[in-house]
Formats: C-alpha cells, structure tokens, sequence
C-alpha cells in the first residue's frame, strides 16, 4: 500500500462519507477517482493524512453537497479537482473555489450548478462565487448520510451516521424518541456518539424504537433530520407513548383519562409529575394531577363549548410527554337558570301577586255580597214606605189572619201564644 500510485471508489452504491483519516499514510498516491456514487456526500476535513503526492482528485458524479477549503489545504502537491455533477451548495463553505483564490484548476467548470440555496439554484458556480459572500453560513446535513427508515429486530446494534458542513464547524449530537439528548459525553450504556456524529445503538428493544433526530448547530442556527426506527415491526414516538381520551362529557363538566402504551416498559416510565391544562378563549388554568391517578374530572365549563385539554407528565429524567385532546361540553337542558339573589326576588314577586289576588278577590266578594245586602233592603224599604201608609183596616181581612198565622209558626218552642190588639182604626209606619 505504501507504493499505491493509483487509486479508484467507483459506483460504490453504499458509499457515504471519507471520515477522518479515511486515507492515511500513502506517500506514492498522486490520483484518488471516486466517482458515480450515489450517496457519497461528505468529505471530512481531515479525511487525507500524509498523502503528499496527490495530483488528481476525481469527485464527479456523487452527492457532494461541498468540499472544505481545508482538506485541499492539506494535500500540498493537488493541482486539478472534478467536482462537478453534484448538488452543490454555493455559500461561505465553497467560497474558496473563486478562480482568484485558488491555484487548483477545476475540470469541467461550465457542469458546476448551484443546487443550494433556493434563490441561486440552477446557476453555474462561478457566477454565484463572483459575489462577494457572507463569511459564516448555516449546517447542512447530509440527506444521505442515513435512511429515513429503518427496520430492525430485537437486540441488534445499529450505527446512524450523521455528517454536516458549515462554517464554523457544527456541533452534531442526537435526540431519542423519548427526548433523550445523547452527545459525546454522555454516559449510556445504551447510547453513545462519536465524534464524526455516529450514534450508536447497543442491543435495541421495542421501547426503544420510534424516530431519532440529528441536529447539527453553530452559531448561527441548526440543521436537523429524522429517521424513524421499527423494532419488530413496531414504531412507538412521543405521540403514541400516552393517550388521552373523554371518558364522559356533561354540560358542565369533562371526565377525561389517559393510558401509557402498552409496548413501553414500566422502567422508562417513572413519572414524577403530571400538569392538566384547559384551553379556551374564555376559560384557561392549569391544574396538578397526582401521578398515580389516571382520571380527572374537569368543572366549571360552559355548555356547548369547545375545549383544548392537554395533559403533560415528567418522568424522572426531567423529560416531558404531553397529549392533547378536543372536546365539547353538551348542551345544557331547557332551564331558568338564576342566582340565589334572583330567585328570592322571584319568589317574593310571585308571593306578593298570589297575596294581591287572594285580597282583590276577597274584596269583590266582600263588596258584591255587602250591595246585595243594600238592594235588598233599599227595595224592602220602598215597599214598605209604600205599604205601610195603608190602613189595616183596609186590608182584606183573611190577608191579616193569615199574616198572624204565618207569625204564629215562626215561633216555635213558645207555649203560650199572647194575643195582640190591633187597632185598626190607625195607621202605622215601619221607618
């Protein structure tokens, strides 16, 4: 290996990255072709150590998003580069490739496009470099460093390589399904992160599976991708580890429960907290809830009301899952509601109405029976006036005798009757 003048990485189909030292100690080397493979996106910047001789460096044809400034920088003896046929991203990483600040001749410039950024995309490199651009740029991940998908069974150990460039140099660490943040020194007997970005997985199970982040991060901002994981077949994420579902719905109040996914050990679960939390533009709290219970009744709500209810739980990790579920209150049923001061002035209205009407009916009756008793004897009297005046003696005489006949039955319990003369030669006047 010591005497390799030529080397070639040609149509390699899993081919992702030169890390670090990927190509050491070759003193005779003068030509490296890797070309025509498809996910080959990443360049370390110290992927070449003592590789004095290199002259000819083929790049063309892969995913080469950028090549560092410094990695040309070490190989003292390079004279021409081909990079084009890759979706280049033509910011501060690539500024060096301006024709006034590199002796390097590139092969093919006029097949060099920018791929990145969106406002520059689909224009030759060299137009875009003539600008002058900004000294410090974002991360960019690689997009085929590691699948979007993965597949595995229980117990194997699973390595996910993720590259970034940017300028300054990236600080690439990990995220966990359960929000684990997992960077180079972490101490895990499950995780660990080297410093390229590779984070390996040791022994997977079930309840570990469900999507892991990369992030990558300088100064100026992060770049992140995700890959989702099925273990057996099974893909649990933050969304699926608790549930929170309306057990009962009232005009005034919500039941609500929640359950943990079934799939996920007890072990990773130990709640230390749990915040219930209402949402709506007229009511809004939050409320504790113990742990161990796994029901609360919500109260106080408005009928026929829509409601956000999220509940959030801590584990001892400080970690937080939280759920969210919308509901709507029923309608209330068809009712006067009134406050207790309400409903007393109520009721004294109503007493009063029943105690003026019972008055007003006495009072007609009163007055109706006290006008009869008047006509009666107004008409009594009138005739009497009138009759009165008569002499007895003009009377028809059987009309008397019946007269004191009729008083005579009247007075029932009397013995003795006493007789009454009647002077019928006067005249007699009731009033």
């Amino acid at each position: 290996m010591l005497r390799l003048k030529e080397l070639g990485i040609n149509n390699m189909g899993e081919l992702v990255s030169m890390d670090r030292y990927s190509l050491d100690n070759l003193p005779e080397l003068s030509k490296l072709e890797a070309t025509n493979n498809p996910k080959f996106s990443y360049i370390n910047r110290q992927a070449f150590r003592d590789v004095p001789a290199l002259e000819s460096l083929m790049l063309n044809n892969n995913a080469l998003n950028a090549l560092y400034q410094s990695t040309v920088d070490s190989l003292p003896n390079l004279r021409e580069i081909s990079i084009h046929t890759n979706p280049l991203r033509c910011d501060c990483v690539i500024q060096w490739m301006s024709s006034n600040k590199t002796t390097v001749r590139f092969m093919e410039p006029l097949s060099m496009f920018c791929a990145l950024p969106t406002e520059v995309r689909g224009l030759p490199v060299r137009e875009v470099l003539q600008h002058n651009l900004a000294n410090q740029c974002l991360p960019l991940i690689s997009h085929d460093t590691f699948p979007s998908h993965l597949n595995l069974d229980i117990g194997m150990t699973l390595d996910l390589d993720c590259r970034a460039m940017s300028q300054p140099e990236p600080e690439i660490y990990w995220v966990t399904p359960m929000g684990i943040k997992v960077m180079m020194d972490t101490l895990s007997d499950k995780y660990s992160l080297s410093k390229e970005g590779t984070l390996r997985i040791s022994r997977i199970q079930v309840e570990e599976s469900g999507r892991y982040t990369c992030v990558a991060q300088n100064s100026l901002g992060a770049d992140t991708r995700v890959t989702a994981i099925r273990v057996n077949g099974t893909l649990l994420d933050s969304t699926q580890l608790m549930s929170i579902y309306v057990k009962q719905t009232e005009a005034h109040s919500i039941l609500v429960s929640w359950k943990i996914n079934s799939n996920v050990m007890t072990s990773n679960l130990k709640w230390s907290s749990a915040t219930m939390k209402i949402d709506n533009p007229h009511i809004t709290y939050t409320a504790r809830v113990p742990v161990d219970v796994h029901e609360y009744n919500l109260t106080h709500l408005q009928p026929a009301t829509e409601y956000e209810v999220c509940l959030s739980v801590s584990n001892i990790r400080q970690q937080t899952q939280r759920s969210c579920v919308n509901v709507t209150t029923r309608q209330a049923p068809f009712a006067v509601e009134i406050s207790e001061q309400g409903t007393n002035t109520a009721l004294a209205a109503v007493m009063g109405t029943m105690f003026a009407i019972i008055s007003l009916a006495s009072l007609g009756i009163y007055i109706a029976k006290r006008w009869k008793r008047k006509n009666y004897h107004h008409s009594l009297k009138k005739y009497m006036q009138k009759t009165s005046s008569i002499p007895l003696n003009e009377l028809y005489p059987p009309l008397i005798n019946l007269w004191e006949t009729d008083s005579e039955k009247e007075k029932e319990g009397s013995s003795e009757t006493k007789t009454i003369q009647v002077d019928t030669t006067r005249s007699y006047y009731m009033w």
